[in-house]
């Protein structure tokens, strides 16, 4: 074959060039018209339209931020140091619960703090990120800081969502500001414009304090307003010396009630003493709890065979194009009625671990009965994925 091409004619030879150079441009505007095709379902939005849900959303961030205020809640933030196998190293655990004045400053009293083991060190940076709810502002004073790029819609739960990128227009200097903004990717649910779901990281880094990319899930609360709910992150930090630290990040925001806090909370390590004009109180005494009376939760042991929808987690594109493998293991809650309320990643490739995640928040079981009465089922669940 490769003589017969040295033979074409001259003349020849330049028609074939240029039918192949044809050719090749009407191939290339194929494919391109074929991933516009294929994009067409989530990317149909004017620039008008985008511009207005950036707007909206942006809005509602802070309306959100501003009702925060009203709300006391409790925050249980669990930060582990991770070594070969996944092993747990060392751990922050810090239960908090958290109220505002009537001006908006915050207040933490902690409940549980045992003395750290962690591997690295948690600076004030990493309190901030666990200490509120996200503290990187996406509201309207803050926009021309931003880029937004929309990239189209997702299905998530029942949810349909617009999703955008979002980077700094300009990094700060860390040598000049403490100022750090948000760079990633946020969920935007298609009626309420709020956002439902944030993956990022704070920005800048140095050389010495690096951030995971933490994954925020949020929940609807009272009805109006999306208040994150569970936090996420599990992801090796290369630092500039070369020195890497495996971190698994685990932040649950619950509890959320309207009131202010009158009076600053503390650190205290024990109760506020009692006013010496009050009678004290005698502890009540423990009653026994009747033999027919439920508990409040069972333990299901593994749940897959038990599930009545069990969806299959999909296979990540970047695992098939590398063939990669593998187990992942999601610990579950079960309530009363058989729906997932609660599903957290326990061991497994990071790969595969926010696709089993997803899944495994779309499970629905039977409701479980003892003597009679619904109860809550706590468990885990399966995935395997195989290239």
């Amino acid at each position: 074959m490769l003589k017969k091409v040295f033979l074409v004619p001259l003349v020849s030879f330049s028609r074939y060039l240029l039918a192949l150079v044809f050719l090749t441009m009407l191939l290339a505007s194929g494919s391109q018209c074929l991933a516009q095709q294929g994009a067409d379902a989530s990317k149909t939005l004017s620039s008008a339209e985008v511009d207005r849900i950036i707007k909206s959303f942006t809005t509602k961030e802070a309306l959100f931020r501003s009702k925060l205020n009203e709300y006391v809640f409790r925050r249980d933030a669990l930060l582990q140091s991770l070594g070969m196998g996944g092993q747990i190293t060392g751990e922050y655990h810090r239960v908090s619960n958290f109220a505002f004045d009537e001006q908006g400053t915050r207040y933490e009293k902690i409940i549980l703090f045992p003395m750290p083991s962690f591997a690295g060190t948690v600076s004030p940076e990493d309190l901030e990120d666990l200490g509120g709810i996200n503290p990187f502002a996406l509201e309207p004073s803050k926009l021309d800081q931003y880029n937004f790029k929309y990239v189209g819609k997702e299905k998530i739960d029942e949810l349909d969502l617009y999703v955008f990128d979002v980077s700094p227009k300009v990094l700060p200097d860390p040598k000049k500001t403490k100022q750090r903004l948000f760079l990633g990717r946020v969920w935007v649910d298609d009626h309420d414009l709020q956002i439902v779901k944030t993956r990022g990281k704070g920005v800048p880094e140095t050389k010495t304090n690096k951030f995971p990319n933490v994954e925020t899930y949020r929940e609807l609360i009272d009805g109006h307003y999306w208040f994150p709910t569970y936090s996420y992150a599990d992801e090796e930090l290369i630092f500039d010396s070369g020195d890497v630290l495996h971190v698994r990040i685990k932040v649950r925001y619950s509890d959320f009630e309207m009131g202010h806090s009158k009076v600053r909370i503390t650190e205290a390590e024990g109760p506020p003493p009692t006013p010496a004009e009050a009678k004290p109180t005698p502890p009540p005494q423990p009653s026994e709890t009747p033999a027919s009376q439920p508990p409040e939760m069972v333990k299901g042991g593994v749940l897959n065979s038990k599930a009545i929808e069990l969806p299959e987690p999909e296979y990540p594109e970047e695992a098939r194009r590398s063939h990669a493998g593998g187990r992942v293991i999601v610990s579950v809650i079960v309530d009363e009625t058989g729906k997932t309320i609660s599903a957290e990643v326990e061991d497994g490739p990071i790969l595969f671990r926010r696709a089993a995640l997803e899944a495994a928040r779309k499970a629905k079981f039977k409701p479980t009965l003892v003597d009679g009465q619904p109860v809550k089922v706590s468990g885990i669940l399966e995935y395997r994925f195989a290239p």
